[in-house]
């Protein structure tokens, strides 16, 4: 339910998109290259917008954890860039199983999963990183969201696996 309260919020604040939040050209421009990290416990949303970046990858977790977010679903595409849909959608139709695992945790199943620490930094006026430190069943792992800025809206232009293997770049070598 959380998923559609804020889809609904983004779909009536930004008139399209994903769920996401948004941040100001400026405060970007300001931010330079910058790093936020949070531990998982009570972060209070600020002004500063690589809080809005974590706060944006914390969410997407939260509802995939919880929720049963399906980021690969028709109806989730607004997460990810135009780029990015047009590679997964261009590796399902080579290979409808193309994909074989979740890109944002690589796992079947996400059960019993969270998200731990998040570091959030800017990589440009309108792309950023979020490393989101995964907990599955044994040793904690590393992922690394690609975020771009597209109309005020953050969205997943590609993610990195803990051994910093792009999805992107597997799809177009008919690997994920």
């Amino acid at each position: 339910m959380r998923l559609v309260a804020l889809l609904t919020t983004a779909l009536v604040t930004t008139g399209c998109g994903p769920a996401a939040i948004n941040t100001s050209g400026e405060a970007a421009s300001d931010a330079g290259v910058t790093e936020q990290t949070t531990a998982q416990t009570g972060t209070q949303p600020q002004a500063r917008a690589e809080v809005e970046i974590e706060t944006f990858a914390r969410e997407l977790y939260t509802q995939m954890f919880e929720d049963g977010l399906a980021p690969l679903d028709e109806a989730n595409r607004g997460l990810w860039t135009p780029e990015a849909w047009a590679a997964i959608e261009a590796a399902w139709a080579r290979d409808p199983g193309a994909i074989s695992a979740d890109p944002l945790c690589f796992c079947q199943d996400p059960t019993g999963m969270e998200a731990g620490t998040i570091t959030a930094r800017f990589t440009g006026d309108d792309a950023a990183e979020a490393v989101v430190a995964l907990s599955p069943a044994g040793e904690p792992v590393q992922v690394t969201l690609r975020l771009k800025r597209i109309d005020d809206v953050w969205r997943i232009e590609d993610v990195l696996d803990p051994d910093g293997g792009s999805f992107r770049q597997a799809l177009a070598d008919g690997r994920a």
